[in-house]
Protein backbone atom coordinates (compact mmCIF):
# COMPACT_ATOMS: atom_id res chain seq x y z
CA UNK A 1 0.00 0.00 0.00
CA UNK A 2 3.02 2.09 0.95
CA UNK A 3 4.18 1.31 -2.46
CA UNK A 4 1.62 2.77 -4.47
CA UNK A 5 1.09 5.77 -2.36
CA UNK A 6 4.71 6.83 -3.07
CA UNK A 7 4.30 6.32 -6.91
CA UNK A 8 1.00 8.25 -6.82
CA UNK A 9 2.62 11.37 -5.00
CA UNK A 10 5.28 11.14 -7.25
CA UNK A 11 3.03 11.22 -10.22
CA UNK A 12 1.64 13.65 -8.99
CA UNK A 13 4.57 15.76 -8.91
CA UNK A 14 5.49 14.81 -11.92
CA UNK A 15 2.27 16.44 -13.54
CA UNK A 16 2.38 19.24 -11.55
CA UNK A 17 5.79 20.04 -12.65
CA UNK A 18 4.71 19.92 -16.16
CA UNK A 19 2.07 21.86 -15.53
CA UNK A 20 4.30 24.69 -14.22
CA UNK A 21 5.71 24.44 -17.80
CA UNK A 22 2.64 25.22 -19.55
CA UNK A 23 1.67 27.89 -17.49
CA UNK A 24 0.77 30.57 -19.83
CA UNK A 25 -1.36 32.56 -17.22
CA UNK A 26 1.42 32.59 -14.39
CA UNK A 27 4.03 33.48 -16.54
CA UNK A 28 1.91 36.13 -17.95
CA UNK A 29 0.54 37.37 -14.54
CA UNK A 30 4.18 37.70 -12.98
CA UNK A 31 5.45 40.74 -11.92
CA UNK A 32 8.66 42.05 -13.83
CA UNK A 33 10.93 43.50 -12.13
CA UNK A 34 12.95 44.59 -15.52
CA UNK A 35 12.73 47.51 -18.09
CA UNK A 36 10.28 48.04 -20.23
CA UNK A 37 11.68 46.18 -22.85
CA UNK A 38 11.39 43.24 -20.34
CA UNK A 39 7.97 43.45 -19.56
CA UNK A 40 6.69 43.79 -23.79
CA UNK A 41 9.06 40.72 -23.86
CA UNK A 42 7.01 38.98 -21.68
CA UNK A 43 3.87 40.17 -22.94
CA UNK A 44 5.12 39.26 -26.25
CA UNK A 45 6.28 35.76 -25.10
CA UNK A 46 3.03 35.07 -23.60
CA UNK A 47 0.87 35.70 -25.99
CA UNK A 48 2.95 33.36 -28.17
CA UNK A 49 2.71 30.10 -25.44
CA UNK A 50 -0.73 31.05 -25.62
CA UNK A 51 -1.34 30.10 -29.39
CA UNK A 52 1.32 27.18 -29.47
CA UNK A 53 -1.21 25.72 -26.02
CA UNK A 54 -4.02 26.61 -28.61
CA UNK A 55 -2.93 24.40 -30.47
CA UNK A 56 -1.38 21.40 -28.62
CA UNK A 57 2.56 21.95 -29.12
CA UNK A 58 3.47 21.21 -25.54
CA UNK A 59 7.51 21.59 -26.19
CA UNK A 60 7.08 25.31 -27.99
CA UNK A 61 4.62 26.18 -25.47
CA UNK A 62 6.87 25.39 -22.62
CA UNK A 63 9.90 27.09 -24.69
CA UNK A 64 7.73 30.43 -24.73
CA UNK A 65 6.70 30.17 -21.43
CA UNK A 66 10.27 30.06 -20.09
CA UNK A 67 11.60 32.76 -22.14
CA UNK A 68 8.22 34.64 -20.90
CA UNK A 69 9.22 34.20 -17.08
CA UNK A 70 12.75 35.15 -18.27
CA UNK A 71 12.02 38.31 -19.37
CA UNK A 72 9.65 39.19 -15.98
CA UNK A 73 12.88 38.15 -13.61
CA UNK A 74 14.85 40.76 -15.86
CA UNK A 75 17.09 38.51 -17.03
CA UNK A 76 18.81 38.38 -20.56
CA UNK A 77 16.50 37.11 -23.18
CA UNK A 78 18.09 36.51 -26.66
CA UNK A 79 16.32 35.81 -29.94
CA UNK A 80 16.46 32.41 -30.72
CA UNK A 81 19.83 31.34 -31.70
CA UNK A 82 20.49 29.43 -35.37
CA UNK A 83 21.16 26.11 -33.63
CA UNK A 84 18.28 26.16 -31.57
CA UNK A 85 16.03 25.04 -34.29
CA UNK A 86 16.03 22.11 -36.64
CA UNK A 87 15.75 24.50 -39.78
CA UNK A 88 14.80 23.07 -42.83
CA UNK A 89 17.87 24.01 -45.75
CA UNK A 90 15.64 25.82 -47.62
CA UNK A 91 14.74 28.48 -44.50
CA UNK A 92 18.17 28.60 -42.90
CA UNK A 93 19.80 31.58 -45.26
CA UNK A 94 17.46 34.40 -45.14
CA UNK A 95 16.67 33.29 -41.36
CA UNK A 96 20.17 33.79 -40.32
CA UNK A 97 20.35 36.91 -42.26
CA UNK A 98 16.98 38.11 -40.34
CA UNK A 99 18.67 37.24 -37.15
CA UNK A 100 21.88 39.52 -37.94
CA UNK A 101 19.44 42.51 -39.09
CA UNK A 102 17.95 41.73 -35.43
CA UNK A 103 20.73 41.66 -33.59
CA UNK A 104 22.57 44.54 -35.16
CA UNK A 105 19.48 46.96 -33.97
CA UNK A 106 19.42 45.34 -30.60
CA UNK A 107 22.88 46.47 -30.87
CA UNK A 108 21.82 49.97 -31.93
CA UNK A 109 20.04 50.59 -28.83
CA UNK A 110 16.39 50.02 -30.32
CA UNK A 111 15.53 47.93 -26.91
CA UNK A 112 15.82 51.48 -25.09
CA UNK A 113 14.54 53.86 -27.74
CA UNK A 114 11.84 51.53 -28.67
CA UNK A 115 11.05 48.69 -26.54
CA UNK A 116 7.80 47.65 -27.58
CA UNK A 117 8.44 47.27 -31.28
CA UNK A 118 12.03 45.94 -30.53
CA UNK A 119 9.71 43.44 -28.43
CA UNK A 120 8.01 42.52 -30.88
CA UNK A 121 10.49 42.08 -33.60
CA UNK A 122 12.75 39.55 -31.29
CA UNK A 123 9.32 37.40 -30.55
CA UNK A 124 8.26 37.54 -34.21
CA UNK A 125 11.94 36.36 -35.18
CA UNK A 126 11.22 33.48 -32.56
CA UNK A 127 8.08 33.08 -33.98
CA UNK A 128 9.49 32.20 -37.68
CA UNK A 129 12.21 30.18 -36.61
CA UNK A 130 9.81 27.80 -34.74
CA UNK A 131 7.44 27.68 -37.45
CA UNK A 132 10.06 27.45 -39.97
CA UNK A 133 11.01 24.16 -38.00
CA UNK A 134 7.46 22.66 -38.19
CA UNK A 135 7.51 23.71 -41.49
CA UNK A 136 3.75 22.73 -41.91
CA UNK A 137 1.84 25.73 -41.36
CA UNK A 138 3.10 28.57 -44.57
CA UNK A 139 0.12 30.70 -43.68
CA UNK A 140 1.94 31.22 -39.91
CA UNK A 141 4.90 31.05 -41.19
CA UNK A 142 4.10 33.67 -43.78
CA UNK A 143 2.26 36.02 -40.73
CA UNK A 144 5.39 35.94 -38.03
CA UNK A 145 8.08 36.37 -41.13
CA UNK A 146 5.62 39.34 -41.95
CA UNK A 147 5.64 40.41 -38.71
CA UNK A 148 9.57 40.55 -37.52
CA UNK A 149 9.48 42.85 -41.18
CA UNK A 150 7.45 45.31 -40.28
CA UNK A 151 8.59 45.66 -37.09
CA UNK A 152 11.80 45.96 -38.12
CA UNK A 153 10.85 48.34 -40.40
CA UNK A 154 9.04 50.17 -37.55
CA UNK A 155 12.26 51.58 -35.35
CA UNK A 156 13.69 52.21 -38.59
CA UNK A 157 16.37 49.44 -39.44
CA UNK A 158 14.73 48.24 -42.44
CA UNK A 159 15.44 44.82 -42.72
CA UNK A 160 17.10 43.59 -45.71
CA UNK A 161 15.16 42.31 -49.05
CA UNK A 162 13.77 39.10 -49.30
CA UNK A 163 17.01 36.97 -51.33
CA UNK A 164 16.82 37.43 -54.86
CA UNK A 165 17.08 34.10 -56.81
CA UNK A 166 19.42 33.37 -59.69
CA UNK A 167 18.78 29.89 -61.34
CA UNK A 168 20.83 27.57 -63.85
CA UNK A 169 20.44 25.49 -66.94
CA UNK A 170 21.33 21.91 -66.17
CA UNK A 171 25.09 21.61 -65.70
CA UNK A 172 25.80 24.96 -66.69
CA UNK A 173 26.72 28.49 -64.79
CA UNK A 174 26.13 30.68 -67.96
CA UNK A 175 23.41 33.28 -67.08
CA UNK A 176 20.54 33.70 -68.82
CA UNK A 177 18.18 36.88 -69.67
CA UNK A 178 16.51 35.98 -66.77
CA UNK A 179 19.20 35.72 -64.79
CA UNK A 180 20.57 39.20 -65.95
CA UNK A 181 16.99 41.27 -64.84
CA UNK A 182 17.57 39.81 -61.13
CA UNK A 183 20.97 40.85 -60.94
CA UNK A 184 19.80 44.20 -62.31
CA UNK A 185 16.83 44.17 -59.63
CA UNK A 186 19.95 43.12 -57.16
CA UNK A 187 22.41 46.15 -58.18
CA UNK A 188 18.99 48.56 -57.94
CA UNK A 189 18.13 47.61 -54.19
CA UNK A 190 21.81 47.59 -53.25
CA UNK A 191 22.36 51.37 -54.08
CA UNK A 192 19.34 51.96 -52.33
CA UNK A 193 20.38 49.67 -49.29
CA UNK A 194 24.37 50.37 -49.76
CA UNK A 195 24.71 47.00 -47.02
CA UNK A 196 27.39 46.33 -45.68
CA UNK A 197 28.06 42.41 -47.01
CA UNK A 198 26.43 40.80 -49.64
CA UNK A 199 26.40 37.19 -49.40
CA UNK A 200 26.33 35.02 -52.94
CA UNK A 201 25.67 31.64 -52.19
CA UNK A 202 25.93 28.72 -55.27
CA UNK A 203 23.82 25.40 -55.17
CA UNK A 204 22.91 22.85 -57.51
CA UNK A 205 20.79 19.64 -57.94
CA UNK A 206 21.37 16.27 -56.89
CA UNK A 207 21.89 15.03 -60.80
CA UNK A 208 25.92 15.23 -60.77
CA UNK A 209 28.17 13.97 -58.01
CA UNK A 210 28.61 15.41 -54.91
CA UNK A 211 32.65 16.65 -55.52
CA UNK A 212 31.39 17.84 -59.01
CA UNK A 213 28.43 19.64 -57.64
CA UNK A 214 30.26 21.30 -55.28
CA UNK A 215 32.87 23.03 -57.80
CA UNK A 216 29.70 23.86 -60.53
CA UNK A 217 28.11 25.49 -57.46
CA UNK A 218 31.51 27.45 -56.75
CA UNK A 219 31.53 28.00 -60.52
CA UNK A 220 27.68 29.74 -60.72
CA UNK A 221 28.80 31.81 -57.63
CA UNK A 222 31.68 33.30 -59.01
CA UNK A 223 29.42 34.11 -62.15
CA UNK A 224 27.27 35.93 -60.43
CA UNK A 225 29.92 37.81 -58.04
CA UNK A 226 31.61 38.87 -61.75
CA UNK A 227 28.10 40.17 -63.04
CA UNK A 228 27.42 42.18 -59.43
CA UNK A 229 30.44 43.69 -59.46
CA UNK A 230 30.08 44.88 -63.39
CA UNK A 231 26.72 46.54 -62.47
CA UNK A 232 28.93 48.54 -59.61
CA UNK A 233 28.85 46.15 -56.29
CA UNK A 234 32.37 46.14 -54.94
CA UNK A 235 33.92 42.88 -55.13
CA UNK A 236 35.07 43.89 -51.51
CA UNK A 237 31.62 43.34 -49.77
CA UNK A 238 30.89 40.39 -51.53
CA UNK A 239 31.43 37.09 -49.50
CA UNK A 240 31.21 33.93 -51.79
CA UNK A 241 29.79 30.53 -50.28
CA UNK A 242 28.99 26.89 -51.61
CA UNK A 243 27.29 24.13 -50.85
CA UNK A 244 26.71 21.66 -53.95
CA UNK A 245 23.66 19.77 -52.79
CA UNK A 246 24.00 20.34 -49.77
CA UNK A 247 20.94 22.79 -49.51
CA UNK A 248 18.22 21.79 -51.30
CA UNK A 249 15.65 24.09 -52.13
CA UNK A 250 13.02 21.04 -52.87
CA UNK A 251 13.72 18.22 -50.86
CA UNK A 252 14.79 15.26 -53.53
CA UNK A 253 16.83 11.74 -53.90
CA UNK A 254 20.24 11.39 -55.31
CA UNK A 255 20.38 11.81 -59.02
CA UNK A 256 17.27 14.26 -59.47
CA UNK A 257 17.20 17.59 -62.13
CA UNK A 258 15.24 20.14 -60.46
CA UNK A 259 15.95 23.83 -61.88
CA UNK A 260 14.80 25.29 -58.01
CA UNK A 261 17.77 23.85 -56.40
CA UNK A 262 20.44 24.84 -59.54
CA UNK A 263 20.47 28.37 -57.93
CA UNK A 264 22.40 31.46 -56.63
CA UNK A 265 21.37 32.62 -53.41
CA UNK A 266 21.99 36.82 -52.79
CA UNK A 267 21.42 38.31 -49.53
CA UNK A 268 22.17 41.19 -48.15
CA UNK A 269 23.41 41.54 -44.69
CA UNK A 270 24.06 43.82 -41.80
Amino acid sequence: MMKKVIIAVAAAGLLSACANRWDVDGARSMENVGGPFHAALQTEYADLAASEANEGDWPDTAYFVAKAKAAAMGESVAPTAMEERDLPAKYVDELAAARNDLMGALGQGVADSNPTVAARAQAMFDCWMQEAEEDRQPDDIAACRQGFMDAMNQFGTPAMPTPFMVYFDLDSSTLDAESMATLDAVASDYQQVVPPRVLVVGHTDTSGSFDYNIVLSERRAESVARALAARGIASEVMRLEAYGEERLMVPTADGVVERQNRRVEVMFQN
